[in-house]
């Protein structure tokens, strides 16, 4: 029996100075001599649980647990092992017989708690960390798991403040800063989270899911270099990640490497589950937003053949912003349309709808009698568009027709590709007759429209709109604002100035916007419905584009193969908007010069 003891005591030296096999090589001695020791069973239990053996570790613990009944130590490790397998019931009821036998075990409470947080049931994991920090309260652990719990009762500031004791007790913790970094992207510090998010990589650097976490939130912040090395390391860590390979798409698209992003995206398609094949008998049915993310990248590249086939996933996306038309009439494949009706619908933004419509006279040319529904906005213009012989407003009653096609599907009906983009201008002209403000024509000098902000819904609004005060150094000759909606006020924070008018309490509808376009010299705007329709009207139009852009302006270009008088101000750098305002003031000065 003595020599059993200091075998012991040799094998938990060996344990505890983490010399995890030699330490096993003597519990296993111990055990051919006496399969029925306690300890040893206990301490071989733990050691085969540290190295991933968790059947054996089980088998081992429970064996333990039944030859000493009263002692909670085997329960505990078995429960630690239970949970690692998965079985998180049997792991809670292991971890409550501990606690029964010994209430005062602040590890069963602390261990209790993360398998009741894993189970979702949080309100018990918060009851357990209080039991546990009432026991320890400086039970760093503890304080991790109550976090944990509260973040899943949807508390994320109680959350925070539960991280950071946990790190202030345990600076080491990397686990519980990446906590805290959840806890901050949760309430949308951002920059914060970003810090914290760091530290936990600085800490554990062989974790793909913290390296993962960081770069998304890099990404939410445009530092798109960090989002690409970080994402690459998470993949470097986990081959098979499948989020990452998709974001490393993104952001790879942000930064404008458009053929390592699209080798990206389909790097996530090879890996994503297969789903059930679609009509066209194409496996991946589940997957259409890797599909989604593929074309818009395929697109911005100018690979239109592939890009627009791949854009009718947007169908089977469930975060897709315009749900199918749900009609009995057939999708038009772009087969004969003599004596036929065709109903064309808009989806998405009304910049899409003010680009695509031009498809409306080529689908006319066919033989169709064409029926357009769209937003009531765009009615009017839309009414006076060659090609259409009817226009109905989004919802409103439709006349019978024979098929169907969303506007943005009218590229790939037609084949189309960037050498043949129906790009003919004007395509759309003000209705005759509607009215234009006096002011345009009064006065010399250049006259420019200008618009500062698009449709706050917009997936990338934050970084495409901006403030109205940004046009003031370009003001040297007569400006006329265009803008719209909700952001139209902020024309009032202008500096006053006799050479700047508002005509935007004046347009009803883009008809009217369309109008006073025609009249004006040029157009300057942010990424919007503006631009779409200046371009559509044969009007020069100068876009200030943002860093990571839209599929529509493509990417390292400074013209568009859709607007011949578009001409494309980009960011150098995320965010610089300076530089943007400045060329521009530059090349104004040139034009009204």
């Amino acid at each position: 029996m003595t020599n059993t003891q200091e075998r012991l005591k040799e094998g938990l030296a060996l344990h505890q100075a983490g010399n995890l096999a030699e330490a096993g090589e003597v519990y296993r001695d111990i055990l051919e001599a006496e399969p029925d020791n306690v300890d040893a069973l206990n301490l071989m239990g733990v050691v085969l649980q540290a190295g991933g053996e968790l059947d054996t570790a089980v088998t081992l613990l429970e064996q333990a647990a039944t030859l000493a009944p009263d002692y909670p130590a085997p329960l505990v490790n078995l429960g630690n092992a239970l949970q690692l397998k998965g079985r998180l019931e049997d792991a809670v009821d292991t971890f409550e017989k501990a606690l029964a036998l010994d209430p005062n075990l602040a590890e069963a409470a602390n261990n209790l708690a993360s398998a009741l947080n894993d189970l979702g049931r949080h309100p018990e994991a918060a009851d357990a960390c209080a039991k546990a920090l009432k026991l320890m309260p400086d039970f760093g652990e503890a304080h991790n798991n109550l976090g944990n719990a509260l973040a899943g009762l949807g508390k994320p500031k109680e959350a925070e403040e539960s991280y950071h004791r946990a790190v202030d007790i345990n600076p080491g913790h990397a686990t519980a800063y990446f906590n805290l970094g959840n806890a901050l992207a949760d309430q949308g510090l951002m920059e914060d989270a970003l810090g914290h998010y760091r530290k936990a990589v600085s800490l554990d650097g062989g974790n793909a899911e913290k390296h993962y976490n960081l770069a998304n939130t890099a990404l939410k912040l445009d530092r798109y270099e960090e989002a690409r090395e970080s994402f690459e390391n998470a993949i470097d860590i986990d081959g098979a990640y499948l989020d990452a390979h998709c974001n490393l798409g993104s952001a790879l698209q942000s930064l404008g490497r458009m053929e390592d992003s699209i080798a990206s995206y389909r790097r996530a398609l090879a890996l994503a589950p297969k789903g059930a094949a679609n009509d066209d008998g194409e496996s991946g049915g589940d997957n259409a937003d890797l599909h989604w993310n593929l074309a818009l990248a395929l697109l911005q590249n100018g690979d239109y053949a592939e890009g627009w086939a791949e854009y009718e996933w947007r169908w089977k996306n469930p975060d897709f912003t315009t749900p199918a038309k749900d009609t009995p009439k057939p999708l038009w494949d772009g087969g004969d349309l003599k004596g036929k009706t065709l109903l064309l619908h808009d989806e998405q933004g009304i910049g899409d709808t003010m680009q695509f419509i031009r498809y409306a006279p080529l689908a006319a040319a066919k033989g169709a009698r064409v029926v357009v529904e769209c937003r009531a906005e765009m009615t009017r213009l839309f009414a006076a568009m060659e090609g259409v012989d009817r226009v109905v407003e989004r919802g409103g009653e439709l006349p019978a027709f024979d098929c169907h096609a969303p506007l943005i599907s009218l590229p790939r009906i037609f084949a189309t590709t960037l050498d043949t983009v129906p790009n003919q201008i004007p395509y759309l002209s003000a209705p005759e007759g509607t009215p234009v403000d006096a002011r345009i024509h009064e006065g010399g000098g250049l006259s420019v429209g200008f618009a500062w902000a698009g449709s706050p819904t917009h997936r990338n609004d934050a970084n495409r709109s901006v403030d109205p005060g940004r046009f003031e150094p370009l003001m040297g000759t007569r400006f006329f604002s265009l803008q719209v909606g909700g952001a139209r006020p902020g024309f009032e924070a202008l500096a006053p100035a006799e050479n700047v008018f508002d005509l935007g309490p004046d347009l009803g509808d883009f008809a009217d916007t369309a109008a006073a376009i025609e009249a004006l010299d040029l157009v300057i705007s942010v990424d919007t419905a503006v631009v779409h329709l200046a371009g559509a009207l044969g009007r020069p139009v100068w876009v200030l584009v943002p860093y990571a852009t839209s599929y529509m302006w493509m990417a390292g270009r400074d013209d568009s193969p859709w607007y011949p008088t578009v001409r494309l101000f980009r960011q150098t750098e995320p965010g610089d908007w300076d530089g943007v305002f400045e060329t521009v003031k530059e090349e104004l000065g040139k034009l009204a010069g």
